[in-house]
């Protein structure tokens, strides 16, 4: 139960946790500020067991919304070291998320959902509909938006793939304006840069191929090199281990909310992209560190 409501906590923002620890200043200052009102011992006693009982309460659960580096964050903001979040000091490695975040392969990924789902006769669905559902794991895709079982959700998956392949030509999914001189600043900086993301580990090569960053991208995480996929932390622990980088000294990037989740699970930073698949109110409640409106603002 314990571990339960820690990890729903752990899902509220930066923010929300910056707010909730701060309000344990008032509860401090009460339980000792009382002490100088004309009330008898007892009583002083009494008012200063609850009002700091409240500050330590209102601290920890503060602390649990912020994980170990969130907390760490404020910490160093106090001291008057805050963390440069709009700069890449202390960054050795920065993992990217690819569909809306590297390549605008939206149009290429509804239009295969659409012949899937055409295909298989299921209930109609909008791009827009579609859209939504991008970053999640292929078969969830599906699922989450159509009523099915986990096995008709795996044959989308299976049909979509074939579909895909045929459509997947090269230069299908461009990259995003800046990604090619951002990627090339971040390796000039002897900055690590990878790509952790839900789609095929050969889809990922390809793709980083066709782009001609396969020099500076030495590292990939697709769908199929994981047990637990994006949300999960498992894409950036296996990524961690590869470069021997800790979690602070890391950079998630992404456009939707999933991949903000996974950083702030793994106690990385974090930094939204808003011209990918997810909306900047969807980053912020995912509680990114930034949030950026093209690649090249990241260096």
């Amino acid at each position: 139960m314990i571990h339960s409501l820690r990890a729903r906590l752990q899902k509220l923002s930066f923010r929300t946790g910056v707010i909730i620890l701060l309000c344990c200043i008032p509860f401090y200052i009460l339980s000792f500020a009382q002490m100088l009102l004309p009330l008898s011992v007892g009583t002083k006693g009494v008012l200063w067991a609850v009002f700091f009982g409240l500050a330590k309460a209102v601290q920890y659960t503060g602390v649990a919304v912020l994980g170990v580096e969130g907390y760490r964050r404020v910490k160093d903001y106090i001291r008057g070291k805050k963390t440069k979040t709009g700069k890449m000091d202390g960054i050795k490695l920065v993992i990217f998320d690819f569909d809306g975040t590297l390549g605008d392969s939206q149009r290429l990924i509804t239009d295969t959902m659409l012949a899937t789902i055409e295909r298989l006769k299921l209930p109609r669905r909008s791009r827009e509909e579609c859209a939504r559902t991008i970053g999640l794991p292929l078969a969830e895709c599906f699922s989450s938006i159509i009523p099915m079982t986990e096995e008709q959700a795996e044959e989308c998956a299976e049909v979509y793939s074939e579909i895909f392949n045929v459509k997947n030509v090269p230069g299908a999914v461009p990259p995003f304006p800046g990604v090619s001189e951002t990627i090339k600043a971040l390796t000039a900086k002897n900055i690590h840069v990878s790509i952790a993301s839900n789609r095929s580990h050969h889809s990922l090569h390809t793709l980083v191929k066709d782009m001609k960053l396969s020099e500076h991208i030495t590292f990939l995480v697709g769908a199929d090199d994981v047990v637990r996929r994006k949300p999960d932390t498992e894409p950036i622990e296996k990524t961690l281990e590869h470069f021997q980088v800790a979690p602070h000294e890391t950079l998630v990037v992404g456009d939707t909310e999933f991949d903000i989740i996974m950083g702030r699970r793994a106690g990385t930073h974090t930094c939204g992209v808003s011209y990918g698949n997810g909306t900047r109110e969807e980053l912020e409640k995912a509680g990114a560190e930034r949030i950026i409106d093209s690649l090249e603002e990241l260096v």
